[in-house]
This record gives structure tokens, C-alpha cells and sequence, in this order.
């Protein structure tokens, strides 16, 4: 019978996505090691290799999933100019993860709630978020964006596009996102924008 290799960056990426899965389905606290193990396909000793415990574990998921949203925000604001357009890169990336990675989404919004005290970077400061936040000052600064908190018009925006996503993934929202998104996401600009509104 032939050894299975599986390269140590797949075989990281594997547990990840296991124990992301598994975190959301059933709680931090509700999983345990050997789950990730039958669900990777990853060796326990090959996951105590990279991984000391259940609580680094899940910082590096953690970790992962904001990189890996922050990676994907600066890949939809190529080509986009105004802070509308950025903006609406933010809302469209996260309805299109609410549809085809659902996972990766709920752990952003609520499965990392659980873990929070093992947390480093609170979400609303990671790369992502903090670029949104500079979007908005920018748009301020250009007239485009009512004038204020730039932090707070930035909770403002972002707060419409996550609510609707996690509603979304609770299923009380029915619909796809995508079917909504032009009302949601001018929703979301019309209560930022230092554009009057029409009488």
C-alpha cells in the first residue's frame, strides 16, 4: 500500500478549512480534535506539528479568514475610483462569500465571537475593515461622504452590508443576495452620502 504525502502548506490549509467548518457547525467549544482530524484527512500528530493546541488552532483560522477577505477586498478595488465604487466592491465581496462560502462568512460574523478572548485583532481592525474605514475618510475629505466619525459613518455603511449577510445565513432573509444587492447597497450609500436626498 502506497504512503499518502500531502505537502505541508496543503495539509495547513486542509485543517483550516476543516476546523472552520467544524467551528461554525458546531461551536469552538463543541469540537474537538479528532473531528478535524476525519474531517482534513490530516494526521493528529501532523496538526500538534503546526498547531500547540485547539486555541492557537483557532487564532490561525482566525488569522486565515481575515487575510484571506482582505486578499480578495484588494483584488475587487482594482479599477475602482470613487469611494461609491469602493464601497460597493466591500458590499458585493460579502454577498458573493454569503452565497459561495458561507462558511468562511459566518465565521467572520459570529463563530469567532466564541473565541474572541484567544483573539489578537478585533475584526473591525483587521486590514480590511481598516481599509474601509480609510475609504470613507477619503470620501469625506472629497465631499463625497457627509461630513463626521469617519469610524462611526464607516460602522454605518458596513453595518447594513453584515447585517443583511447574516441575516442571509440565518435564512430569514429568503432570497439570494445578489437578486438584492443593488437595494441593499444603495441603502447602505444613501445613509453615508453627503449627497442630498431627493425631496
Amino acid at each position: 500500500m502506497q504512503k499518502r504525502h500531502i505537502n505541508p502548506p496543503k495539509k495547513i490549509d486542509l485543517v483550516i478549512r476543516a476546523a472552520r467548518k467544524l467551528f461554525v457547525e458546531k461551536g469552538f467549544r463543541g469540537v474537538a480534535i479528532p473531528e478535524i482530524v476525519k474531517e482534513s484527512g490530516v494526521s493528529v500528530g501532523a496538526i500538534y506539528l503546526h498547531f500547540d493546541n485547539k486555541e492557537k488552532l483557532a487564532q490561525t483560522v482566525y488569522q486565515y479568514t481575515l487575510d484571506q477577505f482582505t486578499e480578495q477586498f484588494s483584488e475587487c478595488l482594482a479599477g475602482r475610483e470613487t469611494a461609491q465604487d469602493k464601497l460597493s466592491a466591500f458590499a458585493e465581496l460579502v454577498f458573493e462569500l454569503t452565497e459561495e462560502d458561507p462558511d468562511m462568512m459566518e465565521f467572520m460574523l459570529s463563530a469567532c465571537k466564541e473565541i474572541r478572548s484567544h483573539l489578537i485583532i478585533p475584526l473591525c481592525t483587521s486590514d480590511a475593515f481598516t481599509e474601509v474605514q480609510q475609504i470613507v475618510k477619503r470620501g469625506i475629505t472629497s465631499g463625497d461622504i457627509k461630513a463626521g466619525n469617519y469610524f462611526l459613518t464607516a460602522i454605518s455603511y458596513t453595518g447594513v452590508i453584515l447585517r443583511a449577510a447574516d441575516l442571509r445565513l440565518q435564512g430569514i432573509i429568503e432570497q439570494p443576495l445578489h437578486d438584492i444587492s443593488a437595494e441593499l447597497i444603495d441603502n447602505a450609500w444613501s445613509s453615508i452620502s453627503a449627497a442630498p436626498l431627493p425631496s
